[in-house]
């Protein structure tokens, strides 16, 4: 049983973290008004961390799974951000 409430607890966790940075990244966005800069930004940021905890061959491995899985990015249902 303890398996499901971790599992349970990490996916809690994730939502939480994914909400609190939505509203962050939103709020980014209206503060500088350019939504690709915050996005290139964003992403700029998360690449360096990746890099920063996995080898090379994990982060290659990441990198190859994010473009394999890019069609399955669904947009934001507002288009334009800024």
């Amino acid at each position: 049983m303890t398996g499901k409430k971790t599992l349970k607890n990490d996916q809690t966790r994730l939502k939480i973290l994914y909400d609190e940075m939505l509203d962050r990244m939103l709020d980014t966005v209206v503060k500088y008004d350019d939504a690709q800069i915050v996005a290139s930004t964003m992403v700029a940021l998360s690449f360096r961390l990746y890099k920063t905890i996995l080898s090379e061959n994990e982060f290659k491995d990441m990198l190859k799974t994010v473009v394999k899985n890019s069609k399955k990015i669904e947009p934001f249902m507002v288009r334009r951000l800024h």
